[in-house]
């Protein structure tokens, strides 16, 4: 079985031409048949271990108590078979089960555990005291681990003093920093348990055999092999239950829950074949937290979708929750992602071809050589792939050369590594590209060629999410999709974002729903930043939820829709101008004047409507159509709180005398 994972040869001279079609992978999986082979390799070792300690007895009764002197080099080469098989299993173990270490080691502790049940049964059928060490010491061993597991605290790896931690916090040893981030081990009264229930099992074994070799039971020769068998079973049952006790790293550091939703209809449920299709996705933490919170687009085939916004507004969570909801850890995952159709969330042992590949902003490599991570082990044929597009991103064939021979990955710049990660991520031809903060550790020159491979794969259909704030390649973006607090706050064409930047006016694309107005408040927050500016928050969020209310009331009856909104925001000097766009708002004369009406005949206390509202703290309210969508504009009052600290200070000055 180890053929099979064997490394190919990737040495670079007569290659073979590459070709142009996706790599074909499958997913890490842990096969079935690997806890039965461990069960059998351990079954066979345990039961030479037996047998080592029958021979014991032979050498007891036959040369130390009936004085066959001859006998004792004779049994002594005897006991060399069953350790030599020991020695077989073990290493044959190892060489069945290559590259599965932690499968092997876990799947052991059971073989073993089994074993010992089999010896307890055995002398529980020579007499049923025998078998009371092998009881007592497999449910102590349990409730020992139980306890240790819930109630004992695990010990670090190293306790540092707060002057230390000055030390090697300052880099000055790494060797410190690993120490103190290493998994914490078990308690040490765990460890002092595990021994003394060990060698408790064993004097129990020789107290019940004694008692009854003087009963004339058994014979005096079997004591020490009693002794042994129990003595290992104990610690075998001690082994397993203390494996079982703790967390398999199979099922760490995973999400806690992925839950796919039902696709969703789309209008034209043909383009669904040819696009990525992200809908009603979000990400909350074990307390509930919203993370990204039903954030919903579609990317049409050959786009580049740039992504942007905020710090920590879920721009990179984005990209792994669409290419490894799995591995976000102790996170809660809900939605669905398909790309060409097909759901993206699957994970699976066949064959299948590449579909989507994320380049996260720090390199991923595999401990081997420069070839190796470039070509992703898959020998020749993708390596001259991989190296083409290196040499179109890296233009200085000794960049390319150190590379493609070097032994250790780890030796590499971290630009080399951007070159080499964005060559085998382009190398591998995925139908969708995810790609964070490509300007982390990358020069211009090599972004400038990366701009132009990802505008070169457009013409093959692949699709790009680009999570960057480097201008140059938002500039080659077909559309923009901008994030905050794990919302998005608008996606559109970057021509059309762009102009209306440069204008001033930034923008929120929200569905017409009560619920978003805490994403609303939030945006608007964001328009103000700076200290002092608590009053014109709290005074435009007023504002921008009973717009939100009078979009909610627009769509409402039979005909009720969930479609989009879109809020527009810019300042101005001593005053704000907030605008609603909705293609179901349509304001009658009538309502406005009835709504004037009501704002100015209102007293201190008194319901209004939501348009009233807007009429009385507003400085103006206005309704029309552009573009065949309905508008409503207010502006609102605002100051500028350097104006009041300006006021401020000399009045609170000391005065001269």
């Amino acid at each position: 079985m180890s053929d099979n994972r064997s490394l190919p040869d990737l040495s670079v001279p007569s290659l073979a031409p590459a070709h142009t079609g996706p790599l074909i992978f499958q997913d890490r999986t842990v096969p079935t048949w690997t806890r039965g082979l461990s069960f059998l390799f351990s079954l066979g070792g345990g039961i030479c271990l037996l047998a080592v300690a029958v021979f014991v007895t032979f050498m007891y009764e036959m040369v130390a108590q009936e004085r066959q002197l001859i006998l004792a080099p004779l049994l002594a080469l005897g006991a060399l078979v069953p350790l030599l098989g020991m020695l077989i299993f073990e290493v044959g173990h190892a060489r069945a089960l290559a590259g599965y270490r932690y499968i092997r080691i876990r799947n052991a502790a059971g073989g073993q555990a089994l074993v010992a049940v089999l010896a307890g049964g055995v002398f529980g059928v020579l007499h049923p005291l025998l078998s009371v060490p092998f009881v007592l010491g497999a449910v102590l061993s349990w409730v020992c681990c139980q306890l240790a597991a819930r109630w004992t605290r695990k010990e670090p790896m190293w306790d540092f003093l707060p002057k230390e931690a000055a030390s090697f916090l300052s880099g000055r040893d790494q060797r410190a920093v690993t120490l103190a981030n290493a998994a914490r081990g078990d308690s040490a009264l765990l460890d002092a348990m595990h021994k003394i229930l060990s060698l408790g099992g064993l004097i129990a074994a020789v107290a019940a055999a004694s008692w009854l070799v003087a009963q004339d039971v058994l014979n005096v020769a079997a004591i020490a092999t009693i002794a042994l068998i129990t003595y290992w079973s104990v610690d075998a049952f001690f082994c397993y239950f203390r494996q079982t006790t703790k967390l398999d790293p199979e099922q760490s550091a995973l999400a806690e829950a992925v839950t796919p939703l039902p696709p969703v209809l789309s209008l034209d449920p043909e383009s669904d074949d040819t696009a990525l299709v992200v809908s009603h996705l979000s990400i909350h933490t074990s307390d509930g937290q919203p993370l990204v919170s039903n954030l919903s687009f579609r990317a049409e085939a050959g786009e580049i979708i740039g992504v942007t916004g905020d710090s920590f507004a879920g721009k990179s969570l984005l990209l792994r929750a669409i290419q490894a909801p799995h591995d976000l850890t102790d996170l809660r995952v809900e939605g669905y992602v398909s790309l060409r159709g097909d759901p993206l969330w699957g994970r699976s042992a066949e064959e299948q071809a590449m579909r989507s590949v994320l380049v996260p902003s720090h390199p991923i490599t595999v401990p081997g050589g420069g070839p190796e991570n470039l070509c992703c082990f898959s020998g020749p044929e993708q390596l001259q792939r991989a190296r083409k597009v290196l040499q179109s991103l890296v233009f200085t064939a000794d960049t390319v050369s150190r590379i493609l021979t070097c032994t250790d990955v780890r030796t590499l710049s971290r630009t080399e590594q951007k070159a080499l990660s964005f060559a085998r991520a382009l190398a591998l031809r995925p139908s969708l590209l995810l790609i964070d903060r490509p300007e982390d550790g990358a020069s211009e020159s090599l972004l400038a060629a990366l701009s132009d491979q990802l505008r070169a794969e457009t013409r093959l259909g692949h699709t790009t999410l680009l999570v960057t704030e480097n201008r140059a390649l938002l500039e080659r973006c077909d559309r923009l999709l901008m994030m905050q607090n794990g919302r998005v706050i608008e996606y559109a064409p970057t021509a059309e974002i762009r102009a209306r930047l440069s204008s001033g006016w930034s923008r929120f694309v929200t569905t017409r729903d009560l619920d978003n107005e805490e994403a609303l408040d939030a945006w608007i927050c964001s328009q103000f930043r700076r200290e002092g500016d608590e009053g014109n928050r709290r005074a435009v969020c007023m504002a921008a939820n009973e717009l939100l209310a009078v979009a909610c009331q627009a769509a409402l009856g039979e005909n009720a829709v969930t479609d989009n909104l879109s809020f527009e925001f810019k300042h101005f000097v001593g005053e704000c101008h907030l605008r609603l766009i909705d293609p179901q708002l349509a304001l009658s004369s009538g309502a406005m004047q009835k709504a004037r009406v009501a704002a100015d005949t209102s007293v201190e206390g008194e319901r209004l409507s939501p348009l009233a509202k807007l009429m009385r703290d507003c400085l103006s309210v206005n309704t029309g159509q552009e573009d065949n969508l309905g508008y409503l504009q207010i502006c609102v009052k605002t100051y500028d709180p350097r104006l009041l600290e300006t006021r401020k200070g000399p009045a609170d000055a000391p005065s001269k005398t």
